[in-house]
């Protein structure tokens, strides 16, 4: 599995998004305007490197080119993306698999710097759908697009999992074997996810709500990221981040940030 390289977090006010990561004690960086795509980011860059990219659409622009239902419903993670070394290569072979795909296209942010980030990226599977990521490669040097973390030492290291709630656990798990060979997952039961199934050794957890705010996530965007799982140290992590109590998903410690719903936790490394 190619490694996750952000996850965009759709947002209607870009201001008031950004607030929420830094009320968390999550530190944000301005990153820039789309200008082809009339939406404008901040990201919270990790020690690894990846990043969670906070996405709105800008003031003056007419309507945005990306994610625009989630926009529009400030939903939060609404996509995953992966640098996959080459965008071509990971085309055909999806192609070759028989999953739709858009791209290769060009993609463009003129950032606070002066500097223009450039890279080819391609979504795999239907454009309204969440269940495979989007892929990214650079054509600017990596530090046009993403700068230093500001997080060095801390408690938290990257993207450990991103948990994308689906209609049919069954028929993705096939999707994703298919695509990227993943290993036969392990399934469990969870209270507020629903039936899981957690491929080992990879960063994608599958989860098929049953009712409740997570069932009607799915209702309105269909397959979607639901949460975004943070490595790190969880017991450390809550002296300098704002987090609720500990809990258990599928026997791995996690801590979820406050204010954003389940969107967001720290998970035990």
């Amino acid at each position: 599995m190619p490694v996750i390289d952000h996850v965009p977090f759709a947002a209607n006010d870009h201001d008031a998004a950004v607030k929420r990561f830094e009320n968390a004690g999550l530190p944000t960086t301005y990153g820039g305007r789309h200008p082809e795509q009339g939406t404008e980011m901040s990201m919270v860059v990790l020690p690894d490197g990846s990043y969670l990219e906070i996405i709105a659409p800008a003031e003056d622009a007419d309507d945005p080119g990306y994610w625009p239902d989630h926009l529009a419903a400030d939903a939060g993670p609404c996509a995953w993306c992966v640098d996959s070394g080459s965008v071509h290569a990971t085309c055909q072979r999806a192609i070759t698999q028989d999953i739709e795909v858009h791209g290769p296209l060009r993609g463009t942010r003129d950032t606070p710097a002066g500097e223009r980030a450039e890279w080819d990226m391609a979504y795999l599977g239907p454009r309204d759908d969440g269940l495979l990521p989007f892929t990214i490669a650079d054509r600017t040097p990596r530090e046009f697009r993403v700068p230093d973390s500001d997080l060095y030492g801390a408690p938290i290291s990257g993207i450990s999992h991103v948990v994308i709630a689906v209609p049919d656990l069954d028929a993705a798990s096939r999707t994703l074997t298919r695509l990227y060979r993943f290993p036969e997952p392990r399934t469990g039961h969870d209270d507020y996810y629903g039936d899981l199934a957690v491929f080992p050794g990879e960063n994608v957890v599958l989860a098929e709500p049953a009712r409740g705010p997570l069932d009607d996530r799915v209702d309105a965007f269909g397959a979607v990221p639901a949460t975004v799982l943070l490595g790190g140290d969880v017991d450390g992590a809550r002296h300098s981040y704002s987090l609720g109590d500990a809990t258990t998903i599928l026997d791995s410690r996690v801590r979820y940030v406050d204010g954003f719903d389940r969107e967001l936790a720290v998970v035990d490394r």
